[in-house]
This record gives C-alpha cells, structure tokens and sequence, in this order.
C-alpha cells in the first residue's frame, strides 16, 4: 500500500477510533482485540492406527529417568503408504545460497536448515506423541523452538537431570543414547559406514565449545564425558532451562557431526565432505539453484501404520531450491513446483486461494514481532511506570495491526497466543487489560495524574527496513492526540544494534524480530545482567527470573513463566504490536502430513521423513 493511502486511512481510522473511545467510559475494557488461540486446523478424512518408533523419550522431571512409546496417532490421509517420488520444499533459507554444510564453520542459523537432511541431534520434537497426529498438545505450529515438555528423544532414548547443584554433586544431565544407529560414510573422506556412539556427542559438543562464537552459548557446560558406549554425562556449571534449545535439539550448536567429516572440513567446507545419521544424504549441490538429497537406505528410524512397520523415510529424493525473487517462489509454489512451502508471505493468500483453488493453505502466527524497547533506566520521562501505560493505552494496536500486519492479535507480549504460560487478554488483570483498549482520553488523564498536564518530547530510535518508518510515523500521529510529541531518528543496523547493547538511546529503540514463542529469550529482557538490561539486578523482577530459569521441571517453569509475563506486560517495559500471519501452503499429494511447522530450530526434518508423495495425484 503506497504511503499517502497508509497515512490516509490512518487518519480516517484514528479519528473514528478517537470518537469511539471519548464515548465509552475510560475504564471499559475492548473485547474486539482478543486474538484467536488457534489460527491452524488440520481436518482427518480417516483413521488409522498408527505408532511410531522415531522417538521414544518425553521430557524428564528431576532426577528421574523417563521413557515412553508414542501413541496411536490418527492419519490426514487415506491410502498406502507409498516409497518412492520427489518432495521440494522451500526453506526458510531458500532465498540465498547457503554458506557451507558445517553447522559450526559456515554461520548459523543457516547452515542449520541445508544440514538438517543429514545431521541428527539427541532430542527433538515429539510430533507423534504430542502433535496434531498424536495428543494434539502442542500443534508445532511455531518455528525456531519447541517446549520441552514436548520433546521426545532423536539420537537420544532418554535423559535425567541432576538437580542438587552443591559443590559435591553440580547439575549433571545423563544422556541414554539409541543404539543401532549408524553414519552414512563417505567415501570421498574414506569414512566407512560406522556406528554411532557416545565419543561422536563428546567430540561434537567439545568442537562447539572450542569454536568461537558458538562457543559462549555453551559455557554453561563444564564437562562432557563418555562413561560407556552409549551414555553420556554434562556437568554444568550452571543450569539452563534453554539447554534443549541451545544444544539438546534447537540451534545446530549440538549438531552430532562425526569427526571426520571435521577433519575433512578443515581446509574449507566442501559439501562433498558430509556424513551424518539423518534420513538423507546430500549428493548434489549447485550454487545458485538448489541442493538435493536421497533417502538413506540404513536410516534408523521407522514407523508402523495399521499394524505394519515402514522403514522411514519414504520419499526418494528431497530439493531445497534456492529461489531469491520473491514472485519466481509464488509462482513456483502455484503451479506445483514446490510441493511444500510453509513461508508464503500472506499477502498472497486471496491470490492463491484463487489462482491454486486444491492448493492447501492455512495461516500461522509468526514467532516475532516489532516492539519498542523502553529505555526506563535512563530516560527522565519513561522512567515514570505510568507514563509507559498513558503511551500504550494512547497507542491504537489493532489499527496498526490492521494497516501493518494484516490483522494478527495484538496480545502477544511477552509470549505469543501458539505457546504454553500464554494468557489470553479475558484472563489478564483488569489494569493489563486496559492496556490494549485504545483510549486517548485516559491517556490523557494518566499522563496529567503522573505530572505531564501538557505532555512532553520523546524520541524513538529505529531503522529504515520493512515496516519500520511506517510503525513509527504511526505512533507520531497517534501520540501527538495525547499531547506527546515523537521525534523520530533513523539509524543503520549496525549502529541500532550497538546503541541497543549500549542503552545509547535516550528514550526508546526499535526491535523488528523480536521472539514470543522462546520465552527464556524474551524474559532475559528482565536480567539486569545481560548486555544492554535496562532491569537492575536489585528489582524483584531478578529473582523471579532467576527462579524461573533455575528451575528443572518444565510444567512448574511454565506456571513461573506465565506469572512473570504478566508482570512484565504489567510494567511496561517495552510497547509490543501485533503478531503477524504467514501462510502455510502444499499440495494434496504431500500425504501423512498434519500442518506442522517445525520439531526444532528451522527443522521440517521429523515432518519430512513422515511424508509420502501420491505420485498419481501429483503427475
């Protein structure tokens, strides 16, 4: 939408908003704000009975060794499972070449998603126990991240975890590993097919911690040790309620990549060198175009289905095309080319719906959003809790949502409607509540009651990519009917984000990417010991966060998450906008696949093994 047509609309909305809301008591509360909790469904055509054996381990409590079988899950499809047949799917990477296939030298998050194919983790996302084909606790339909109560084991059967934490006996996390389980070889490197095994994660975990950069995620792990073959110990030096994000089964950081395909790799990454344990092998790369991968014919894992056991996967080949115009991947995606395409901007869906009429497609919540984070340290003005609410209330986030973010909730602060500890705006506090009623009148009145009759100058540091200019032109005309002038100051990224480390700001700076579906991301805002805190150590919020953080068993921390985030929301710490859609699209012959986004960091990998091509359908 052209700028001049934003910005009249705006005004045309923020006038009849303005009129609205002088009529209504300053005290009511908008009901049409409330997002919707469930933005994905996927339908069942039939039952089957269906177990799996791909993983076998849900999350442990403290100090206690628990292993599980998946349950009976029930089919989107019907038919025979069918081996054989191509799936090409566009990653969220699928814009640029990669920049190598070794998760630890070619930068991650990217690397990540070309190596995944082929390099396995201890745990990962029980989709079969806990998704839509089994319990349906969780849909899997955020990326990046997945609650650890909702793990299962991968590489991993089990694991335990040694809270205690004196100095005799420090948090120790045990590791039963699956046996069985063999690497690829390669021949190029002279590595025979050979047994995977507790020195592989030492050697993994140990190369990461060595490797600069990755290395300060880990430096929570003192020690890695090999007791027996198919076992292994962390000592910790600290606890990391993250850990499975860090290095159990989210970023690439704990890839199991064996050591020779490193050695191999230490001239220059060379995708020829891969090896790994994962469903496939990459046996072909182009720059610029795409990368392929075949099945692995001694892959470990399988599947039963109305009592019949399938060694997984099924497809034979799977493309990751590299397509950097946008229009050229919408094309690709309409005509069938692409079979599975969980990144469709959302723009295109009417266009889509239209044009690819038997094309599946539903939409998803976004894991980020833009916010502005609140210098309330150091700003004379925003130090002030009430003058942070006066600002929200004065802010019109379902207009904004509407004109910016095509209509997503805007109550998706500090976590987003898709994760455990979410809570919905009817159950919030009345006080929180009226945060996301737009009253300029009782904006008014609280900037008044905190010593701002006639208002006062705020700046707003941000950049010029995306929506940025527009989100902040918005709140200036918003804000100036509450008697608040914005000044705005464009920066470049880099200096955004020095200034942002730095608290260089004087009032408020701009985050475009900002996680809600990673909590202890989100709520480390609240650690007055990380870089750029603008909470101190001595607030109450540290002790809540640290509790939190500190604590082992995953339902209890979410209880712990939930309240925090309330209060955090409560004080205002930073002003957060709506939570945007993006489409998930693919074609009816994508079979035994429920609608699920990811099993860990940008990892489509426990989907993808599941999936059969109906080869009929698809010619």
């Amino acid at each position: 939408m052209p700028k001049k047509t934003v910005w009249l609309v705006l005004s045309c909305l923020l006038a009849v908003s303005a009129i609205l809301s002088s009529c209504s008591n300053a005290t009511s509360t908008s009901t049409a704000t409330t997002p919707t909790t469930s933005v994905v469904t996927t339908s069942s055509t039939t039952t089957q009975a269906t177990t799996t054996q791909v993983t076998t381990s849900s999350a442990p409590t403290t100090s206690t060794n628990v292993t599980t079988t998946s349950t009976p899950v029930t089919a989107a499809q019907t038919g025979t499972p069918q081996y054989g047949g191509s799936l090409t799917v566009y990653t969220n990477w699928g814009n640029s070449s990669p920049t190598g296939f070794d998760d630890l030298t070619s930068g991650l998050p990217q690397a990540t998603v070309w190596d995944n194919p082929f390099t396995e983790m201890l745990v990962r996302g029980d989709i079969n126990t806990y998704g839509p084909r089994g319990t349906n606790a969780f849909a899997f339909n955020i990326y990046e991240n997945v609650p650890e109560q909702f793990l299962g084991g991968e590489l991993a059967t089990a694991w335990t975890i040694n809270a205690t934490n004196v100095a005799a006996t420090p948090y120790t996390m045990t590791f039963t590993l699956r046996q069985g389980v063999m690497f690829t070889g390669n021949t190029k490197i002279g590595m025979a097919p050979r047994q995977f095994t507790s020195a592989d994660v030492v050697y993994s975990i140990n190369r990461t911690k060595a490797t600069p950069g990755p290395a300060s995620f880990l430096n929570f792990i003192n020690n890695v040790a090999a007791p027996s073959t198919f076992t292994v110990v962390f000592t910790l030096n600290s606890y990391a309620a993250n850990w499975d994000f860090l290095f159990g089964g989210g970023m690439n950081m704990g890839a199991i990549q064996p050591q020779e395909m490193a050695a191999a790799n230490a001239s220059g990454d060379d995708w020829r060198n891969t090896v790994g344990t994962g469903p496939f092998i990459l046996t072909s790369y182009v720059v610029g175009s795409e990368a392929t991968y075949v099945r692995n014919p001694n892959y470990w894992g399988s599947t039963t289905i109305n009592g019949t056991s399938y060694q997984l996967p099924f497809i034979q080949t799977l493309y990751y095309p590299i397509i950097p115009d946008a229009s050229t991947q919408i094309a690709a995606v309409r005509v069938g080319k692409i079979d599975w395409d969980p990144y469709v901007p959302y723009s295109y869906q009417q266009n889509l719906a239209t044009s690819a009429p038997t094309m599946s497609q539903t939409k998803y919540l976004a894991g980020k959003i833009s916010l502005y984070k609140i210098n309330r340290l150091n700003s004379k003005t925003l130090s002030n809790k009430t003058v942070r609410q006066a600002l929200m209330i004065g802010t019109d986030l379902q207009t904004i949502s509407n004109l910016l973010y095509n209509g997503g909730p805007i109550v998706t602060w500090p976590l987003g409607p898709q994760m455990p500890g979410y809570t919905p705006l009817s159950q919030l506090p009345a006080a929180d509540q009226q945060l996301y009623n737009y009253n300029p009148t009782l904006a008014k009145q609280m900037l008044a009651s905190a010593g701002y009759p006639s208002g006062f100058t705020v700046s707003i540091y941000t950049d010029s990519l995306g929506v940025d200019p527009d989100l902040a032109n918005a709140l200036q005309t918003m804000w100036a009917q509450i008697g608040v002038t914005l000044t705005i100051k464009t920066l470049d990224s880099t200096t955004m984000t020095t200034d942002t480390n730095n608290l260089a700001y004087p009032d408020m700076i701009s985050s475009s990417g900002y996680t809600v579906v990673n909590p202890l991301t989100t709520l480390n805002l609240l650690d007055g010991t990380r870089i750029g805190a603008t909470y101190l150590t001595t607030e109450p919020f540290q002790s809540q966060f640290v509790a939190m953080e500190t604590d082992t068993n995953p339902i209890d921390r979410t209880a712990k998450i939930q309240a925090l985030a309330v209060a955090f929301l409560d004080d205002v710490g930073v002003i957060p906008f709506a939570q945007p859609y993006i489409l998930n699209c693919y074609w009816p012959w994508v079979q035994n696949y429920y609608g699920e986004l990811e099993a860990g960091y940008y990892n489509e990998m426990p989907m993808i093994k599941q999936i059969w091509i109906n080869q009929s359908m698809k010619q």
